[in-house]
């Protein structure tokens, strides 16, 4: 691959793109990494019991939480399944569309969630130690604006 084929900003772009999925894969896997080792889950399930967290008064459908995951890549069906066998979720008919069921988090799986998430506040944190706050809240905004243009598409 020639570089010669590439603007000054394609290569830029390339870069950036290239360690933005570095980044966010390592800092995945660390987080997964503890999450097994200290609590015996995974970042799926952290991620289904942070969604389901905030609407616990409600739940969610199957469709709606599965559209809300950013961890979840799998199974969702096998993943719920699991999850209520180990008493962390509720799963139940819809009163209007008995196909259609309910997820709600359980006592168990609340408890479990706000364990886990004030340790992984922590492991991010340590995870971007290196960044000073305000160098954090401009790149957020940054990564924000880019996620806009490319909601737009």
């Amino acid at each position: 691959m020639s570089e010669t084929k590439y603007s000054k900003r394609q290569r830029e772009s390339l870069k950036l793109w290239i360690e933005l999925l570095r980044y966010s894969n390592k800092l995945e896997q660390i987080i997964d990494d503890k999450l097994r080792q200290n609590y015996k889950q995974n970042i799926s399930r952290f991620d289904v019991l942070s969604q389901l967290e905030r609407e616990k008064k409600t739940g969610l459908t199957v469709g709606d939480l599965a559209s809300r995951l950013i961890a979840s890549k799998g199974n969702i069906t096998g993943l719920i399944d699991r999850m209520q066998e180990d008493e962390l979720i509720l799963k139940t008919s819809r009163k209007d569309d008995r196909r259609s069921f309910i997820i709600s988090i359980m006592d168990k799986g609340l408890e479990l969630f706000n364990e886990m998430a004030e340790n992984n506040a922590k492991w991010v944190e340590d995870a971007l130690s290196a960044i000073d706050i305000d160098s954090m809240s401009d790149f957020t905004k940054f990564l924000n604006q880019v996620r806009q243009n490319l909601d737009l598409d």
